[in-house]
């Protein structure tokens, strides 16, 4: 078993007070990995809240994957020692003979999917970096994020064909990237999209899809309703009361997030707000490269019924959707991150740029059949499915 190193300065020694707190375990060595002692997301989060007290900064929490032991953790933060760069690229997985995949955006939730994916395949975390984005005099457009991004990524890698992929709010990012990689002549093999949030249009259009959110959405209760018993109801009422509140503490959470980012003297923002409105405030232009995007299974309300999620009309190169298990924050997770990163795996090794453009729908293999298919199309599509894997 390996010497357990005790910490040699004052620094170290808060850290790993803090570290043995939250993960419940004593002694921790200053070059142990938090990865390997069963840290997690949450973990991380509980102990840079009591990091930034301590250090008075604020620190991203990506930090963890290019600093994973407390020795090295402690170094980062001494003075003199931050780089006065708006964007961080730390390896989650750096070996591996294949293409870079660049995840943009919070790279403690990709490190479960980049384990799945081998140690063949390198996996490269890119986000903004919020101890340099608070020295903003105001707020930057995604563009100008983007651009910083996209400098980044040709540091690290200076020629395509590059690899891309981003979650939620963060895979807008990911999509303006892709964008001005290409405009400056690089080739995207794949954009990764995941879960996206929507993209922002005018007002008419918007207010049409926002009803047929809510259409679906409340069709989507209503069936759930109608499936309930008489001993389940209680309970799903609770679920559904507990629901309602989520729903609004999520409008007030929105609500400050604009006033904290775009308000002068409003508060330092935390960088979930900066890029949700970042996102939220963002014009698309049409995008031409290989693109697939996932959807979860078990939670359709997020994507409304509509598999492209709203980015269907300006995705001008193949394009495809990719239903896995699991719903908008467990298809990272175990144990369904498995099946998840299959397809991900997949996608990578088979796409090829075209000059043809066209949209599939891959269908899960438990999923019933929709109007207007038939059993030879689901089976076509099933067998090219297990062609590709």
């Amino acid at each position: 078993m390996p010497e357990t190193i005790p910490p040699r300065t004052n620094l170290e020694r808060e850290i790993v007070r803090i570290w043995e707190q939250v993960l419940q375990r004593a002694p921790i060595g200053v070059r142990e990995n938090f990865f390997d002692l069963g840290g997690t997301s949450l973990d991380a989060v509980r102990i840079f809240k009591q990091i930034e007290e301590l250090v008075h900064q604020r620190l991203p929490l990506s930090l963890i994957l290019g600093y994973p032991t407390i020795e090295q953790l402690a170094e980062s933060l001494l003075p003199g020692r931050v780089r006065d760069r708006k964007v961080f690229v730390f390896p989650i997985q750096p070996a591996g003979t294949k293409p870079n995949f660049f995840c943009i955006g919070e790279g403690v939730l990709w490190r479960p999917l980049a384990e799945q994916l081998g140690m063949d395949q390198p996996v490269i975390n890119v986000g903004l970096d919020l101890r340099a984005i608070e020295q903003m005099r105001e707020p930057k457009p995604l563009e100008k994020l983007a651009r910083d991004m996209v400098s980044a990524i040709c540091e690290k890698q200076p020629q395509g064909p590059y690899y891309l992929g981003g979650f939620c709010s963060e895979g807008v990012f990911a999509y303006e990237v892709a964008r001005q990689l290409k405009l400056y002549g690089h080739e995207i093999g794949l954009l990764v999209l995941v879960e996206p949030a929507p993209p922002r249009e005018n007002a008419f259009p918007q207010f049409a899809k926002s009803l047929r959110r809510f259409i679906f959405r409340t069709g989507f209760r209503f069936r759930e309703l109608c499936g309930q018993g008489l001993r389940e109801f209680p309970q799903y009422a609770r679920d559904r009361w507990g629901g309602a509140l989520r729903m609004l503490k999520d409008v007030s959470w929105r609500n400050a997030a604009r006033s904290q980012v775009l308000e002068k003297n409003a508060g330092s923002p935390s960088m979930e707000q900066i890029v949700f409105v970042a996102a939220n405030s963002y014009r698309p232009k049409p995008l031409e490269c290989p693109t697939v995007i996932f959807r979860s299974k078990d939670w359709p309300m997020f994507s409304a019924g509509d598999p492209y999620f709203g980015w269907r009309n300006l995705l001008t190169g193949p394009s495809r959707t990719i239903e896995v298990p699991g719903d908008h924050i467990s298809m990272f997770r175990e144990p369904v991150v498995a099946a998840f990163a299959e397809k991900v795996k997949a996608c990578l090794a088979n796409t090829k740029p075209t000059e043809t453009s066209g949209f599939d729908i891959t269908l899960d293999v438990e999923q019933r059949l929709s109007p207007g298919q038939t059993r030879a199309q689901i089976s076509e599509y099933l067998n090219s499915a297990k062609g590709a894997s």
